[in-house]
């Protein structure tokens, strides 16, 4: 019984330390045109999301967490990351598609809006799946 109890603490920090990296990759800024993302720091990141997420009447959780829908209520895909420009201003998001190879692209926030489903805030857009695999790959910041 002794060993168990230490195992167990330690699976418990490990699992919140991976839960702390990965936040970190959830918003990330572009610290100028072309360059790649830059991931920020915890405090910068809380407070930036948090004002994109408002600009959405949603919580910072509900827009990491959302789902992006067609107007005829198809499932495109999830939101990944929030992407900030120098000032700090939400400019796109990280959407990981439905359908094969999990691919990932950078979605204009002006090509998006929030919707009420269910209880449940998501987003919708009038890009249909076509368009939305033309756009600009996502490539991860580096670490």
């Amino acid at each position: 019984m002794k060993r168990i109890v230490p195992l167990a603490a330690i699976l418990c920090l490990t699992g919140g330390v991976f839960a702390c990296s990965d936040r970190d990759d959830d918003v990330v800024q572009a610290p100028a045109p072309g360059a790649a993302p830059v991931a920020l720091p915890k405090q910068k990141a809380d407070a930036a999301a948090s004002n994109a997420a408002l600009a959405f009447n949603m919580t910072r959780d509900q827009l990491e967490d959302a789902d992006l829908y067609s107007r005829a209520n198809v499932d495109l895909g999830d939101v990944e990351t929030l992407v900030l420009d120098a000032s700090g201003a939400l400019t796109h998001l990280v959407v990981e598609l439905e359908g094969p190879g999990d691919m990932k692209v950078l979605v204009p926030v002006a090509d998006v809006s929030p919707i009420d489903r269910n209880g449940d805030r998501d987003l919708v857009t009038d890009l249909t799946p076509g368009q939305l695999q033309a756009l600009p790959a996502w490539t991860p910041p580096v670490r």
